[in-house]
């Protein structure tokens, strides 16, 4: 018994899906033609749950016929996508050893030694611009109410930033320069 409600189940689904995908003659004749004669193309066999759809909100530019999807991920893919914002990265390009430096040993440690002060003195400038904002979260964390232990742990980070900078301008007076 059970088996054959399932086909009948069955069979009453796939009569369903059929009978909503079928073409619909309920246009009449010369629908068609009117607008054939008006510059847009007629529409295949009406199909009311199908024509409801929203229409695309982007048209394609002037000029250029619309994509496939899938032909336009792939042009995305490889091109990327034209309407995206630039990414903009402000990161200085490294400096590279000059040849000189790269045939002597000596003027190759210097580069590095250059090249380190540098990362240094860029710690020590993000601390002082950093340690302040730290601090103010510390106290706007105090006057919300936040757990102690969390308030602590705050203050310790904040402590050994500042360390962290002592001792590289004690070890490094010249990048405090």
């Amino acid at each position: 018994m059970r088996p054959v409600l399932l086909a009948l189940a069955g069979a009453a689904l796939v009569g369903g899906a059929l009978w909503l995908v079928w073409p619909q003659d309920d246009l009449p004749p010369d629908a068609g033609a009117a607008q054939a004669s008006a510059g847009t193309p007629a529409p295949p066999a009406a199909r009311p749950w199908l024509d409801a759809w929203p229409a695309p909100t982007q048209a394609a530019p002037a000029g250029e016929a619309a994509l496939p999807a899938a032909q336009s991920l792939a042009q995305t893919r490889l091109h990327g996508d034209p309407q995206a914002p630039p990414i903009a990265l402000d990161v200085p390009a490294r400096a590279r050893p000059t040849a000189e430096e790269l045939a002597d040993p000596k003027a190759y440690q210097a580069f590095e030694a250059r090249q380190n002060a540098q990362v240094m003195a860029a710690y020590v400038k993000a601390v002082d611009e950093e340690l302040p904002r730290l601090r103010d979260d510390i106290a706007r964390g105090r006057s919300m109410g936040i757990a102690a232990d969390k308030i602590a742990k705050a203050e310790d980070k904040a402590r050994g930033l500042e360390n962290m900078r002592a001792q590289l301008l004690k070890d490094h007076p010249a990048i405090g320069k």
